[in-house]
């Protein structure tokens, strides 16, 4: 998600790709030869982005990436405070194009792979000579599979947040915007929902392991994958892989009426190193090198209906090594944030967050809506409350999205808004001189609507 700081709340959070069967449109056959079928898949969508509302609240100078407003300029809002920006970018989908290949091997050896590119139509930076703009290689796998099960190599989302983020893909923002994640840095898709109430899986190495359907129900995923770091305070020791795993339950009775309901979780152990001094005395120099680990471990599921014209979802998820939308970023708002505390003293914040969307289909054109939110809580490390002029910690973030959109063939119209509302600590703000500190109510809310095309294939 993350290239650098400045980028934090730049990069592709909500980049959605569709390479998940139940995701993907339908294939368009391109060859057969010597047992081999490829195909392809992908979209190509614009849509115009306008943001307005307050700008980030006093005191996060340092915190770009929290709040909204990630180019931290103060150009970026006018004499009254307030941010006004319009886009012409890529959706919560970018514009992606994807190869199918697959061969029956064996009567109980299939094999396939899938490479699948994403691209952003609008510029990386405003600011970059020759208009460069995003196009990453997003998933790259092959898949072993028979009456046995199958196995995934590669790079593919990861299994923690997936379906709580295919939910938000299927009944809310697949030809749509959302959050826009950012508006100054472009580097992939939009965000929906993503940061307001589910994460962002990511696209990670993986070797994943799936049952064959138990009972023609339940399918459960186990993988390793490649671990994340947290540079930003050097805990950067991974000795093991991430541990991650999901269980799916999906159940029709006809055409357009079924129930899906799903669970996952992840474990990671990272650690660091540090110099400490055993006799708490400068003057000695008595130091030892000690280690010091911390676990980022996480749970969520969720239950989406399909009943025939209407969908309902609710998704959720808890755990700590993570902020608002995905997994050990560079946003060091998930870990402690006093002003005096040493990198391997800080540690992970728990936060949650739920999800609840909806959506109605009229022939060729449905609505949906959706609620959500995601939380903070506050740990020993963190500046106290009654702490004079300390920059404010964020502790929810809250959105309300709303959306129209009509099918024509592969052709999708879109209309959306989303709501975005940062809450924080009261501020403990010092007075002119020889008055009394006081408390100050911080927050910020930001309202996007977003307009576009999509076509399919």
């Amino acid at each position: 998600m993350w290239l650098g700081r400045k980028q934090a709340c730049a990069l592709a959070l909500a980049a959605v790709a569709l390479s998940t069967p139940g995701v993907s449109s339908a294939e368009v056959k391109l060859a057969e030869a010597g047992g081999w079928t490829v195909s392809t898949d992908g979209r190509v969508n614009a849509f115009v982005s306008h943001v307005w509302g307050e700008n980030r609240p006093d005191g996060l100078e340092s915190l770009n990436w929290v709040g909204f407003n990630e180019s931290n300029s103060t150009g970026q809002y006018d004499s009254d405070g307030k941010l006004r920006k319009t886009k012409i970018r890529s959706g919560y989908v970018p514009s992606t194009l994807a190869f199918n290949f697959k061969k029956q091997m064996a009567p109980q050896l299939k094999v396939s792979s899938r490479i699948e590119v994403g691209f952003q139509i609008t510029n990386i930076d405003p600011a970059f000579i020759a208009d460069p703009t995003w196009m990453d290689p997003r998933a790259i796998y092959l898949d072993l599979s028979g009456n046995w099960g199958s196995v995934r190599a590669g790079r593919d989302f990861s299994l923690f947040s997936r379906g709580n983020l295919f939910m938000n893909y299927e009944i809310g923002h697949a030809y749509g915007v959302g959050f826009p994640c950012a508006y100054e840095k472009m580097f992939g898709g939009a965000c929906g929902h993503v940061g307001f109430g589910t994460l962002w899986p990511d696209f990670r190495a993986q070797l994943t392991y799936t049952t064959p359907s138990i009972f023609d129900v339940l399918q459960i995923s186990a993988g390793v994958f490649d671990p994340r770091s947290l540079p930003t305070y050097q805990w950067d020791q991974t000795p093991l892989p991430r541990f991650e795993g999901e269980a799916v339950a999906n159940y029709s009775w006809k055409e357009g009426w079924g129930v899906k309901a799903w669970a996952n979780g992840f474990h990671q152990r990272i650690g660091t190193s540090a110099d400490i001094d055993i006799d708490n005395d400068a003057t000695t120099m008595n130091s030892v090198r000690q280690d010091f680990t911390q676990d980022a471990y996480g749970v969520g599921g969720g239950i989406m209906g399909n009943l025939g014209p209407l969908k309902l979802g609710g998704s959720g998820y808890m755990g700590q090594g993570m902020d608002a939308f995905t997994l050990m970023t560079f946003n060091p708002i998930y870990v402690g944030q006093g002003s005096m505390v040493k990198s391997h003293e800080r540690k992970f914040r728990p936060t949650q967050g739920f999800l609840a969307e909806a959506s109605f289909k009229f022939g060729s054109t449905w609505i949906m809506g959706g609620f959500g939110q995601a939380r903070f809580d506050r740990v020993a490390s963190d500046n106290p409350l009654d702490m004079v002029d300390a920059f404010p910690l964020i502790r929810s973030q809250t959105g309300i999205s709303a959306g129209l959109f009509h099918r024509i063939d592969g052709v999708v119209l879109g209309l959306d808004y989303f709501n975005a509302h940062y809450a924080f600590d009261p501020a403990l703000v010092s007075g002119a001189a020889g008055a009394t500190a006081s408390y100050v109510e911080v927050k910020q809310t930001v309202h996007i609507i977003n307009a576009g095309v999509t076509l399919e294939w």
